[in-house]
C-alpha cells in the first residue's frame, strides 16, 4: 500500500493523538493503513512497542481491526461496528495492490458485482497467483483461488463508492465459473449467472477470455453453453477460435457423472457430453 508521506506528530502525546491520525487518514478516502504510519503520524517509533500499544488499544475498543498480519490495519467507522470491518470493496485494493497486484474479484463475487445475485456468498472469491491463506477481517471472509495466467485474464477497473476494485469482465468469470463449477453449485449455478450476464457480453470480451485462458476444453463447455442458452453470436466467436484448436470430447459437467443409470448424449459441434437432464436445465433457462 502507498503511504503517503507526513510530517512527524509532536514527541508529546495527546490522547487524542491516535483518533487524530485515523481521522487523517479518512481524510484521505483511506480505510487501509500501515503500523509505520500510524506510528509517524503519532510521533511514536515505527515499529516500536508504544506503537503496537496504542493500535491494540483501539482494537479493543473496535475503532480498528487488523487486516494482514503483520501490519496492515483497518479503521472500523461506527456503522460498521458490528461486522468489525468496513466493507470489503473499501480497502481491498489498498491491500493486495502490492502483496498481489494482479488480483482480481472472481467467481460468483464477481458475477455478484456484476448484477447476478442468486446465491447468498458467505465468503469474498478472489483470484491470486499463489495459495494464500484466507483473510477473516471482522466479519469479513476473504479466500483466495489460484490462477495460474492471473495476469492475462481480462479484468476491469472499476470505481466504487470509496475505492477501486479489480473485478474478471463478465465474459472471463463465466470461463472462471465453467473450470471451478464443481466448487461453485454445479452447472445450474454457470447456467443461471451465464443467463444473467450473457445481454452484456460482446464477441470480443470472449475472444478475448478464451484467449487468456488458453483451455480448448474449457472453450467447448463455453461455446456448448453460450449456444444453448441463446447466445448464438457469442457461440459463434468460440467456435472459430477452436477451429484453429484440437479438441477431444469433454463432458459438460466436471467431474463426469460416475451414476450408471445416466445416459449420455453427444454434441459433435462442440465434442460435448451431457445428459437429458443437464440439457433440459439449458433449455429452460434459454433467453
Amino acid at each position: 500500500m502507498h503511504v503517503s508521506p507526513s510530517p512527524l506528530a509532536s514527541p508529546t502525546i495527546s490522547p487524542q493523538s491516535s483518533l487524530n491520525a485515523l481521522r487523517e487518514v479518512q481524510a484521505q478516502a483511506r480505510y487501509l493503513f500501515h503500523e509505520d504510519e500510524f506510528a509517524q503520524r503519532t510521533g511514536r517509533e515505527p515499529g516500536g512497542p508504544a506503537s503496537r500499544q496504542a493500535l491494540q488499544r483501539l482494537a479493543r475498543s473496535g475503532r480498528v481491526v487488523l487486516a494482514h498480519k503483520p501490519a496492515y490495519w483497518l479503521i472500523v467507522p461506527p456503522e460498521h461496528e458490528h461486522y468489525g470491518a468496513p466493507p470489503f470493496d473499501w480497502w481491498l485494493d489498498d491491500l493486495l495492490r502490492e502483496l498481489e497486484p494482479d488480483y482480481y474479484l472472481a467467481l460468483l463475487s464477481a458475477a455478484r458485482y456484476w448484477g447476478s445475485a442468486h446465491y447468498a456468498l458467505q465468503v469474498v472469491q478472489v483470484a491470486a497467483s499463489r495459495p494464500r491463506r484466507p483473510l477473516m477481517v471482522g466479519k469479513v471472509h476473504v479466500k483466495f483461488v489460484v490462477k495460474q495466467a492471473l495476469a492475462d485474464t481480462p479484468v476491469s477497473t472499476e470505481s466504487t463508492m470509496v475505492a477501486q476494485l479489480r473485478v474478471s469482465t463478465r465474459e472471463a468469470t463465466v470461463l472462471d465459473l465453467i473450470r471451478h463449477q464443481s466448487t461453485v453449485g454445479g452447472i445450474e449455478s454457470v447456467a443461471r449467472v451465464t443467463c444473467d450476464l450473457l445481454p452484456r457480453m460482446t464477441s470480443a470480451g470472449v475472444l478475448d477470455a478464451v484467449r487468456a485462458q488458453g483451455q480448448v476444453p474449457a472453450a467447448q463447455r463455453l461455446g456448448f453453453i453460450l449456444e444453448q442458452l441463446g447466445g448464438q453470436q457469442l457461440a459463434g466467436t468460440v467456435r472459430r477460435w477452436l477451429r484453429q484448436q484440437r479438441r477431444s470430447v469433454q463432458p459438460l459437467v466436471t467431474p463426469r457423472d460416475s451414476d450408471a443409470t445416466q445416459r449420455y448424449r453427444g454434441n459433435l459441434d462442440w465434442s460435448i457430453e451431457y445428459t437429458e437432464r443437464q440439457f433440459e436445465l439449458l433449455q429452460e433457462l434459454r433467453q
